[in-house]
């Protein structure tokens, strides 16, 4: 049986707290391969969440809940588009923007993990979690061409 999606964001974003931990420190070798490993993780994980899971949340009576995720992916991004333009070099700014992308991480998984994930457990069965997280996984797939962009 397919793994539940919650299950499989939770993973998710284990690792990408910990990839994000790393680059903000100072000091960081090999800064633009592992911020480009970072962004085959993150930018896959938040299409197939906006292609997957927040259309279920709409449908679910969760509307404000996918908003408002929504929002916050649209911050991540623009931040990300602003990291790719500045240079490793200035390593200050660039610690400063990623330590920005760190926080508005941090907070859009724990509100995914405090309150959207618990309410998805209590109306959606565990079926339709299973199912979610196979229809998460086909559109994380779609995106990876995106990601390496």
């Amino acid at each position: 049986m397919a793994q539940s999606v919650i299950d499989i964001l939770k993973q998710e974003h284990e690792m990408v707290l910990s990839q994000l931990s790393e680059l903000s420190s100072k000091g960081t070798s090999n800064r633009e391969q592992k911020y480009n490993t970072l962004k085959e993780n993150l930018i896959p994980h938040m299409i197939g969440e906006e292609q997957a899971v927040y259309p279920k949340l709409m449908e679910s009576g969760m509307q404000k809940m996918a908003l408002e995720s929504i929002e916050e992916h649209n911050a991540v991004k623009t931040l990300l588009s602003q990291l790719d333009s500045a240079s490793t070099s200035k390593e200050d700014v660039w610690v400063a923007k990623i330590t920005v992308i760190q926080e508005n991480v941090e907070h859009h998984i724990s509100e995914e993990e405090e309150h959207i994930f618990p309410e998805m457990q209590q109306k959606m069965s565990s079926n339709d979690l299973s199912s979610l997280g196979s229809s998460y996984e086909e559109a994380k797939k779609s995106a990876l061409p995106v990601a390496a962009r």
